[in-house]
């Protein structure tokens, strides 16, 4: 019986001494995100110049360009105005993807990184930091091409 109640002790023991590591773990990420939070503040009260600023990058494997103007108003980004444009530097619009005979599949795929790629200006004006910007689902490409773009001219604003 005494071993029984030693074991159980010791059972106990440690489920405590796990259940306090979990909650230090939980604590340290906690920790981690306000610094991470912090620092991100910290670069949003540095602000920027105000100004227009102008930045471009090819979009890798697939050929094309996004080209950025970026204005920044009281030491933050208010607007984005992009171009997303093709191999030939004509906007992507709704025969981008097109071909003959005309692959559904793949047409589908450029609409989508289209629309993708349309969400990315808003989202930089959201988090005031290129690098902050999630991939957008069909856009994973022209997403880096726009954080290129934005940093190129972000410099400027510094």
């Amino acid at each position: 019986m005494k071993k029984r109640i030693a074991l159980l002790a010791a059972f106990m023991l440690l489920s405590l001494a796990a259940c306090g590591k979990k909650e230090g773990a939980e604590s340290k990420t906690a920790e981690s995100k306000t610094a991470e939070s912090k620092t991100a503040e910290s670069k949003a009260a540095q602000g920027y110049k105000d100004g227009t600023y102008s930045g471009e990058a090819e979009v890798k494997e697939v050929g094309g360009t996004i080209k950025l103007g970026i204005t920044v108003s009281g030491g933050k980004i208010t607007t984005v105005d992009m171009q997303n444009l093709d191999r030939e530097g004509k906007e992507k619009g709704e025969d981008y993807g097109k071909s003959e005979p005309l692959n559904q599949g793949l047409y589908s795929i450029a609409q989508n990184s289209i629309l993708g790629t349309d969400k990315l200006p808003g989202l930089l004006v959201e988090s005031q930091d290129p690098d902050s910007i999630d991939a957008v689902s069909g856009a994973t490409l022209s997403r880096e091409a726009f954080v290129q773009a934005a940093k190129a001219a972000l410099d400027g604003a510094k």
